[in-house]
């Protein structure tokens, strides 16, 4: 399985939306430095999935990336087909699925 990463998200401060940027940094077991809900627990990192945001604006909605609070909006991985554990690795990071 491959995907596309199409946008990397922060925000600063909780309550805030995510913003894109145009890179990161990710940190063993506390997620995107930078990012506030970065920290030591199980959702260090928010994945979407790419068509489910192009699926939504296309039935009206209007959003840009981050609106959804995700970290990783990424094209080609439907991620609710996926089991709990799934393994996404490439040469400079590994993330786990923990909840869908």
């Amino acid at each position: 399985m491959q995907g596309v990463i199409k946008a990397v998200c922060i925000s600063e401060e909780k309550g805030t939306e995510k913003h894109p940027v145009p890179s990161a940094h990710l940190t063993v077991q506390h997620g995107i430095d930078g990012d506030a809900h970065a920290g030591p627990w199980h959702r260090q990192v928010s994945l979407l999935s790419y068509e489910k945001v192009e699926e939504f604006n296309r039935r009206g909605g209007c959003v840009t990336d981050g609106a959804f609070g995700e970290n990783l909006l990424v094209s080609g991985i439907d991620f609710r087909a996926l089991p709990i554990g799934t393994v996404f690795e490439t040469p400079h990071t590994k993330l786990r699925l923990t909840q869908i």
